[in-house]
């Protein structure tokens, strides 16, 4: 419940629906609630998470208490301000009446459970993987673990592992450290080119805000080897967290396809390379929460489509269609409530019939109910042939946050790997679910997990020996408010043994 709808589409709504035989508590719940993204069911959280946590942020967006002047990290700057009026996310007078305001607090709080119901034994957890062996001479990078991304570069043999701190520092396969790059802020991807030049997306601040201080840097070594030169391509962004480099156009030139995932404003969009090498912004989509972009071909007419996730407040996987020449045409697979908390999904065809399907997690706790969501974990939605995805498996995980499909065991079917970064206990920190076929799995963990939870998971053969390794990133963020465990690791090496 993080973006309002402006009055206009909220009218053509309000006429639009047929609310039936719902009360009218409900009904109001459902133009206010629903008009923007998918409707939350109060039966997501509990009361006390409600009326403490939810319910007084959503009075701010219908303009019933006064907008915020401060961020999470401080005064609003100006044109946080400015963005945010104009896009009317606090609107300057409530849209709806005190009376009709206190019926949807009564529809949540009567409506709500007491507590929210623990799932956890429905999905056990064994001790007994195998599978991975946990290399422990992995060196820090750094004091504290403060991981904000990790990538492998499969043609050089090479981990990048990014820094909060803005740093990216370049490993070897053994996991040496040979080089360093300096970025200013903290980077969460990275394009490498064909000539050892690379473009990176820095952040610009890392923590939730709405100041366009990112941007996409291309680093490349200078002639004399010694220092990276720097060159800025594309500024402004809000919080940039994945990229691809796609000729969206079929012009010859390299497009950009962008993902800014903000705090409140934020976007998904393509950006066209020029002829003289800049680049120029086309919108697809002017909601925060853009994750992770994949590239596919949907409807098999030659022309690579985009797949979006989009993680806050309209939380959705939706596909943008490649018309040519720049065009798109969107068409939303599946849309969840905005508690869901979705933090990532990738395309495979799990069940080998030929078709793409979809694993999503859901697990980002870092919001306004910070509580344990029995909804929370890993799904497959599989597809029918026709572009409609069904749910057809859930593994409950508190806190998930990656997950990726591979046949991890050479045995001929799809295996999934996910971490958590909320996590009830250390088991589910870094979890192994083993196809058992039929869309049955066996979840699988270490006798004595490393740690309990990690932010990042980077898959790589690193060590070429025919199967696929992992790669874990923790993050901890400041400010802290507990002794740093030394023993914390910034990132961990799970060395797949099936070829040993």
């Amino acid at each position: 419940m993080r973006k309002i709808v402006t009055l206009g589409s909220l009218i053509v709504l309000i006429n639009a629906c047929n609310f039936g035989s719902k009360s009218e508590e409900e009904q109001l719940a459902q133009r206010y609630c629903g008009g923007c993204h998918e409707m939350p069911s109060p039966s997501l959280l509990d009361k006390k998470t409600w009326k403490e946590g939810v319910l007084p942020k959503m009075a701010l967006r219908l303009g019933m208490e006064p907008a915020p002047t401060m961020s999470l990290d401080g005064q609003l700057s100006p044109d946080e301000i400015i963005a945010l009026s104009q896009a009317n996310i606090y609107p300057d007078a409530p849209i709806l009446s005190k009376v009709e305001w206190e019926k949807i607090i009564k529809f949540y709080l009567d409506k709500a459970p007491e507590k929210l119901p623990d799932s956890s034994k429905n999905y056990p957890i064994s001790n007994d993987l195998a599978l991975f062996s946990p290399k422990v001479e992995v060196p820090d990078v750094e004091k504290l673990p403060m991981v904000s991304m990790l990538k492998f570069d499969d043609k050089a043999q090479k981990l990048y592992v990014g820094s909060r701190t803005g740093n990216i520092y370049i490993l070897n396969n053994k996991f040496k450290q040979i080089d360093s790059i300096s970025v200013g802020s903290a980077p969460s991807e990275v394009h490498f080119n064909n000539d050892g030049s690379l473009e990176a997306l820095v952040m610009g601040i890392m923590d939730p805000n709405d100041k366009m201080t990112g941007s996409m840097v291309k680093f490349q070594k200078s002639a004399d080897g010694k220092k990276w030169d720097s060159k800025t391509l594309i500024s402004n962004l809000r919080r940039p967290v994945n990229h691809y480099f796609s000729d969206v156009d079929g012009d010859g030139l390299e497009d950009v396809m962008m993902c800014e995932f903000g705090f409140h404003l934020g976007q998904f969009s393509w950006y066209k390379q020029l002829s003289n090498h800049t680049y120029q912004a086309f919108q697809l989509e002017g909601i925060p929460g853009a994750r992770v972009v994949h590239p596919y071909d949907f409807n098999r007419d030659g022309k690579l489509d985009y797949f979006v996730l989009l993680a806050q407040g309209d939380e959705q996987m939706t596909v943008y269609y490649n018309r040519g020449g720049g065009r798109f045409e969107k068409k939303v697979l599946l849309r969840f409530p905005p508690v869901y908390g979705s933090s990532y999904a990738e395309l495979a065809d799990i069940n080998k019939d030929g078709n793409i399907d979809i694993l999503y997690t859901n697990g980002d706790n870092a919001d306004y109910s910070m509580i344990l969501k029995p909804y929370h974990g890993v799904r497959i939605f599989l597809n029918d042939g026709h572009l409609h995805f069904k749910e057809s498996y859930f593994f409950g995980l508190n806190g998930a946050a990656k997950a990726f499909a591979e046949d991890f065991d050479k045995d001929g079917d799809v295996d999934i790997a996910a971490i958590s970064y909320f996590p009830a206990k250390p088991q589910e920190g870094f979890v192994f679910l083993e196809n058992q076929g039929n869309l049955k799995f066996k979840a699988k963990t270490f006798a004595q997990p490393r740690q309990d939870k990690w932010m990042l998971m980077e898959k790589a053969d690193y060590d070429r020996d025919g199967d696929t390794d992992l790669l874990l990133g923790y993050l901890e963020r400041p400010p802290y408010h507990h002794p740093i465990n030394q023993s914390l690791r910034g990132f961990w090496v799970l060395e797949n043994k099936k070829q040993k």
